[in-house]
């Protein structure tokens, strides 16, 4: 028997069939470019084969010719192009798990500059806490013109009383500002400290009020019809009278007499109360007070003060009217609670500012009973910035120093000095006992300095201004360090593994 040509059925076995044509395959499209798929014979004739061969089909034009423009899949080709374009901007290119070494060293180093990136990255941050709220100063030239200054205070005087208290202000340009009260509260206080009750005061304020009633009745007394007043040696000629205290200062002028003795004794001056204005009002003795409020001035250079005596203009200058032998009387203790040149925002914590709140003085008989005490102080304006809410706050701080001198001094006059019992001295001996002290004899007294007793602030206004400003660091700060300083610290650890060799000992695998 004769075997079936396996061509005539297109395969091995089976009933016969016809063999496929080409225009009978179908092949469905695929992700790669289009193919169609037909049927080869094995000695490439036409009509049938053994098996299958792959063919281009593509889109022919008019003329014939292939174009590749016209295939559906045209976007696919778009998206793989724009896909190896952002590949090529891949700048950690990666390595295959074959071709990486790893070694013990390189483990080692990789621990160490962990440790070294949490540490350099905790010491970041906390410095960058402290910049935070770090105050910084700048110094600027002041070039404010035409402006006031306030002054806010509360000082006590436990021993002085409220009406020898007179607070005079002035400056170096001719401005001066003579018992300011419109602006200042005087509380009138007891010796231990305590405030003078209500009654008290009233009780007080009706003898004061009859004995001006008094004073008023003597004054308004009818004087006889035949009254001649004495002008007390200065009458022009026998008989002339003088019966008010004008006409007795007048008849003194004229023959350019002194009147100021003459006011305080005459009958005249006397009746009409004008010899007490003349004379300096004495001491008054047994409480103290409370001087509150605040006071306006021009920013410039001056003092303000309270002094003993009421202070009066002559002749364009500045004194005090009293009696010098009642000057141990005017006790200058004095207990500052506040004093502030400019508005007060409660930064009395911030660094460089300084102030007299706090400051008492006590006088006693030890350290002169009493005295001048003198504040210097040096203002620079200031401002704030960042404090508080946002605002600009414009106000003053201050320096100063200060100093004491007593009323009264203790005087030693000597009576007796040993110059020494060594050999080959002399001792000069004037009175007294012979001995082997210092001094054998002593005489102890005080005696009064000239100085006006009173608390005195003088003060100079800096021509440098000062701005200070909290600082501020935005968390991008801390961010942006803190990533310069992991991989800073990484480069530094991929170098330093270069240097030490250890990838040149390890060869490629094969």
């Amino acid at each position: 028997a004769t075997m079936a040509d396996p061509r005539a059925y297109g395969g091995y076995g089976g009933a016969a069939s016809p063999s496929p044509s080409l225009d009978s395959v179908e092949i469905s499209p695929q992700s790669s470019p289009v193919h169609d798929y037909g049927v080869s014979s094995g000695g490439g004739g036409d009509g049938g084969g053994s098996g299958m061969r792959r063919r281009h089909v593509g889109q022919t034009g008019a003329n014939g010719q292939y174009d590749r423009r016209q295939q559906p899949y045209g976007d696919d080709d778009k998206y793989r192009k724009s896909k190896r374009a952002v590949r090529r901007l891949d700048m950690f290119p990666k390595v295959q798990e074959d071709y990486q070494v790893r070694s013990d060293r390189g483990g080692l180093v990789t621990l160490v500059g962990y440790g070294i990136a949490v540490v350099l990255v905790l010491a970041e941050f906390a410095s960058w806490s402290g910049e935070r709220g770090r105050v910084v100063e700048h110094t600027f030239v002041d070039t404010s013109l035409n402006k006031r200054m306030r002054v806010d205070m509360n000082i006590t005087f436990p021993s002085l009383h409220c009406d020898d208290l007179h607070l005079d202000a002035m400056d170096v340009a001719g401005d001066s500002q003579l018992n300011i009260v419109d602006t200042l509260v005087k509380k009138r206080l007891h010796l231990d400290g305590s405030i003078l009750s209500a009654e008290e005061i009233r009780v007080e304020a009706n003898k004061n009020s009859q004995k001006d009633k008094e004073r008023e009745q003597l004054k308004d007394r009818k004087l006889p019809d035949d009254y001649c007043g004495s002008c007390y040696g200065a009458q022009e000629k026998e008989g002339d009278c003088c019966n008010t205290c004008d006409e007795v200062m007048n008849a003194y002028k004229r023959k350019r007499w002194g009147s100021q003795d003459v006011i305080r004794t005459a009958e005249q001056c006397q009746r009409e109360g004008k010899a007490d204005k003349m004379e300096p009002k004495r001491m008054s003795k047994g409480e103290g007070c409370n001087l509150s409020g605040y006071m306006m001035f021009s920013r410039v250079a001056g003092n303000f003060h309270i002094a003993m005596g009421e202070g009066v203009e002559r002749d364009g200058r500045h004194i005090h009217q009293f009696l010098p032998e009642d000057s141990i009387n005017f006790n200058a203790s004095h207990v500052i609670h506040k004093l502030s040149f400019g508005p007060d925002y409660g930064l009395d914590d911030v660094q460089g500012r300084t102030s007299l709140d706090g400051v008492s003085k006590i006088v006693t008989e030890q350290n002169g009973s009493t005295g001048l005490f003198q504040y210097f102080v040096k203002i620079v304006p200031t401002t704030y910035k960042g404090f508080g809410e946002g605002r600009v706050l414009e106000t003053n701080r201050y320096f100063f120093t200060e100093r004491f001198r007593p009323l009264m001094t203790d005087v030693i006059e000597e009576a007796h000095h040993d110059l020494g019992e060594k050999d080959g001295l002399a001792g000069a001996h004037v009175g007294g006992a012979v001995g082997s002290g210092s001094h054998a004899a002593q005489e102890h007294h005080k005696v009064q300095n000239s100085l006006l007793p009173g608390v005195f602030f003088v003060y100079e206004i800096y021509p440098f201004a000062v701005e200070v400003t909290i600082q501020s660091v935005p968390f991008t700060h801390l961010l942006i360090r803190i990533m310069a300083i992991v991989g800073g610290t990484f480069t530094v650890m991929g170098q330093l593994m270069n240097l030490l060799g250890d990838g040149k000992k390890h060869r490629r695998r094969g």
